[in-house]
């Protein structure tokens, strides 16, 4: 989907604006607290229903405000003329819709348009613990196999489910008819979940691979999935640790315990790499997994919400890049940006400093907006 045109209304110091955005890169700039990161955060709220800055989406409505609303045009390839809207109160009360129609799983929304956010943070990808590297993983295949949201849920679910069965035969002291069945779920969902992670990951490393060749070729690193248990399977493994989850009350191996780990010359990459290059890293993860999306057939997502895709198309991700340049040198971000460009992706992006960081917007290749205290105005 390419992303003709946003409206915001009420989001943070953001008032109302309208954005008419070019099929490449996208530049809002404009002072610390002018309002640029509100963009990206409203972006975000639409397409995935959360914030990135917050976990209480109504901390985003602009103070005195009843509601905000955030809407979306553009054209898709396999679906035509496309408008995605939602509206928050203060209530907490969500209304999603897609061409006018209610929607209610934000999953439906969410397949439409993949969506890459890319903050300072970014490094922690590299750096942080595993959950970050277990979104990334679940992120690619959800936006690759429709199935993979479904088992991601259920096993979810499930997980829940014996946990709280572990803690009532904690308290009981005695056998809990429920956790048998649920076990034999967190089982059975556990095993096809780690075997979707272990497909896309196979199957994103060469893309990944490309991408840092033409970020950093001197960075070889490799990859392999731990996929949360130690044994020949995830059953005999729930077996023999009943004793101990029944003693803490959480199930303790299992695909929620995944991560991918990053090996570079034999060692981790966390404990070897600089800050910078951890950044070069991960910004090859993420634009490998777009890179990968744009070679696929996206038939078989657009049949699964009842459209026919007769020929094969890529799929193209909206990257989300909040302060362009924090920790890449002039080098490394022309790089980033040319490959971003190559590989067809639309870009929106915050900077306070463009012409100097970034030399591509000196030769005319990207459309700039200034934002000033709320408001929002293209640059001629």
């Amino acid at each position: 989907m390419i992303v003709e045109r946003l409206r915001l209304a009420n989001v943070r110091n953001i008032e109302s604006a309208t954005i008419e955005l070019g099929q490449g890169v996208n530049l809002l700039v404009g002072a610390n607290g002018a309002g640029k990161t509100a963009v990206l955060e409203a972006v975000h709220l639409l397409l995935r229903r959360r914030s990135f800055r917050t976990p209480r989406a109504r901390e985003v409505i602009r103070r005195g405000a009843p509601h905000m609303g955030v809407s979306m045009e553009g054209t898709d390839p396999a679906r035509g003329e496309l408008r995605v809207s939602t509206v928050h109160d203060a209530s907490g009360k969500v209304e999603l819709r897609r061409n006018g129609e209610r929607v209610r799983q934000a999953s439906a929304v969410a397949a439409l348009l993949p969506v890459q956010l890319m903050l300072p943070d970014l490094p922690d990808l590299v750096f942080g613990g595993p959950a970050g590297r277990r979104q990334w993983l679940d992120w690619g295949a959800f936006h690759v196999k429709q199935s993979y949201a479904d088992v991601q849920r259920d096993y979810g679910r499930a997980l829940r489910q014996r946990n709280a069965a572990l803690r009532a035969m904690a308290g009981q002291g005695a056998g809990n008819a429920a956790l048998g069945a649920w076990t034999d779920q967190v089982a059975e969902l556990g095993e096809a979940l780690s075997e979707g992670r272990r497909q896309y990951l196979a199957e994103v490393t060469t893309p990944v691979a490309e991408c840092l060749e033409r970020l950093a070729p001197e960075l070889k690193v490799s990859f392999a999935l731990q996929q949360g248990w130690n044994g020949e399977s995830l059953a005999s493994d729930l077996a023999a640790g009943l004793a101990r989850d029944v003693k803490s009350g959480l199930t303790r191996v299992g695909p929620h315990r995944a991560d991918v780990q990053v090996h570079f010359e034999g060692q981790a990459a966390s404990t070897v790499l600089s800050r910078g290059q951890g950044k070069v890293l991960a910004s090859a993860l993420r634009i490998g997994q777009a890179l990968d999306l744009g070679r696929r057939d996206v038939s078989e997502r657009a049949a699964g919400d009842g459209v026919a895709q007769p020929t094969p198309v890529g799929r193209q991700t909206l990257f989300l890049v909040d302060d362009m340049g924090a920790e890449l040198d002039e080098v490394h971000g022309e790089r980033f940006f040319d490959l971003l460009s190559d590989i067809g992706c639309q870009i929106l992006a915050t900077t306070v400093r463009p012409d100097s960081w970034f030399p591509g917007v000196s030769r005319g290749a990207a459309v700039m907006f200034h934002v000033e205290q709320g408001r929002i105005s293209k640059a001629e």
